[in-house]
């Protein structure tokens, strides 16, 4: 612990940086916009809800198979279940492989917050957890952690692990630069 009572080795930041950071790396790695933009936020919620989740994320960027069957098709398995329980009460989400709960944390409190319940994550999980499937239907599971934290991260920020923050960052130069900011530069 530093003096100020933070963990070594970790970095506040704002959950919208970190949306911002891993949608970045996400495009560089070849994801398409809208798959982009939902794995930064499945991301950001599982850094919030559970923690190390960045870390597993940077990892995937290495592996493009790994990326897109977890943060491309898992949340995409999530939202078919998701339709056949509202059909017939219940289904199972079987994932392609297994697939970290950083892929899908935010797709799972959107289904809870729907009215319909997920379970098959372990209680101490954390973004690293891998789970072959979920089951949807019946009722809603909130874990009361999740409002809490989300909230506390929202005014707060997260502590993240700052190498993983720092393997991001680095990833994430290879992003284009806003054309606003090329124009207001001098060359």
């Amino acid at each position: 612990m530093t003096a100020d009572g933070d963990p070594i080795g970790t970095a506040l930041v704002a959950p919208r940086e970190v949306v911002d950071l891993v949608y970045r790396c996400a495009r560089v790695a070849g994801l398409d916009a809208g798959s982009a933009d939902r794995a930064a936020r499945n991301v950001v919620a599982a850094e919030v809800g559970y923690g190390s989740a960045i870390g597993v994320f940077f990892q995937a960027l290495g592996d493009s198979a790994v990326l897109e069957q977890a943060f491309v098709d898992g949340p995409d398995v999530l939202a078919i279940a998701e339709v056949e329980a509202r059909i017939s009460g219940s289904a199972k989400a079987r994932l392609p492989a297994p697939t970290p709960v950083a892929a899908l944390a935010l797709a799972i409190d959107e289904i809870r917050g729907r009215g319909l319940g997920v379970s098959g994550i372990p209680e101490d999980a954390d973004g690293r957890t891998t789970v072959d499937q979920l089951a949807v239907g019946g009722p809603t599971q909130l874990r009361t952690v999740d409002s809490v934290a989300h909230t506390a991260a929202a005014r707060e920020g997260v502590r993240v692990n700052a190498i993983a923050l720092a393997d991001l960052t680095g990833f994430a130069h290879a992003f284009l630069v806003a054309e606003a900011i090329l124009d207001a530069a001098e060359i």
